[in-house]
């Protein structure tokens, strides 16, 4: 498998307007906090995409703020954002908060779920992997140097955020989501040496990801192919090639119609976030996770 066969595009244009929203019906503000809003947005995006899958959320903020995270509208880009990190240094972080699914954005989004479930519709939903997620808590570059002087720290974070992702993939699967749609471009493969992801970064992230699959029953869960790609090139995973004859078929068509007929878990090597695209290399693919780590050597993360 070659990175240059699978290149990122880069996200697409931010869909969410002022123009949009009032054609929807939608207040702008209230597309990012509240479920009618996030309903009548969403399907106007799928529309005018023409999709097969209508999106939740609308940002990248919806788990870090649930675990702490200090969040405000930007006035720049009007999206949700940051406003300070809650945490210097990783020694600050002893215990994180489980994730409240009863209020808040993260219970509007799910109630969102549920509406567009009632209607019929395919429901991707958006989810921050566990690096991106403390990149949300504390700055980048903390994180980075955790890698290299204190990995164990860093590794405990990383699964206590990834068990309460787990916890939000079951609850998402209930409430109607059938597709994940997993990143974790903070620790990308090409950021960081081929050790350092093999003993911390890709490790996590299949720890995460095993962790899901055993909380949910069906919802299948598709990596960014910036993860995918650098994830089996690692050895956390294998592929398959699932091929389409029909040529007119877009990205999202093809792996509904996939999803449907394997009931395969994990997809990758493509972009969720441009369902509406044409197809491209002829198919889809599956991912097989490694259905255990424990034949490798323990990892000696330090202090």
């Amino acid at each position: 498998m070659r990175e240059e066969d699978f290149p990122c595009l880069g996200e697409p244009e931010r869909p969410i307007t002022e123009d949009l929203c009032r054609n929807a019906g939608a207040r702008y503000t209230s597309v990012f906090s509240k479920a009618e809003d996030m309903v009548r947005a969403a399907l106007e995006v799928k529309r005018l995409n023409r999709d097969v899958w209508v999106k939740l959320p609308f940002c990248v903020t919806i788990e870090a703020e649930a675990l702490g995270a200090e969040v405000s509208l930007n006035s720049l880009y009007g999206v949700p954002a940051v406003t300070r990190f809650r945490y210097e240094r990783l020694a600050d972080i002893e215990e994180l908060p489980h994730l409240d699914f009863s209020q808040g954005r993260l219970a509007e989004v799910l109630r969102a779920a549920a509406i567009l479930q009632a209607q019929g519709e395919n429901i991707m939903l958006n989810i921050e992997g566990p690096f991106t997620v403390l990149g949300q808590l504390i700055s980048a570059k903390e994180i980075y140097k955790g890698l290299y002087r204190q990995p164990g720290k860093l590794h405990q974070i990383c699964a206590r955020i990834g068990k309460e992702l787990a916890r939000y993939a079951q609850e998402a699967e209930c409430h109607g989501v059938s597709l994940l749609s997993y990143a974790d471009p903070t620790v990308a493969s090409s950021l960081v040496s081929p050790q350092i992801y093999q003993q911390i970064c890709g490790r996590i992230s299949w720890e995460v990801l095993k962790e899901m699959e055993a909380a949910t029953q069906r919802v299948a869960i598709h990596l960014c192919n910036v993860t995918s790609v650098g994830f089996e090139k690692a050895g956390f995973c294998t592929s398959d090639k699932i091929a389409f004859d029909v040529l007119q078929l877009t990205y999202g068509e093809a792996l509904l119609e996939a999803i449907h007929k394997s009931r395969g878990r994990f997809w990758g090597h493509g972009c969720v976030q441009r369902s509406y695209s044409p197809l491209c290399n002829g198919g889809v693919y599956q991912l097989q996770l490694r259905e255990s780590l424990a034949d490798e050597e323990e990892r000696n993360y330090g202090n």
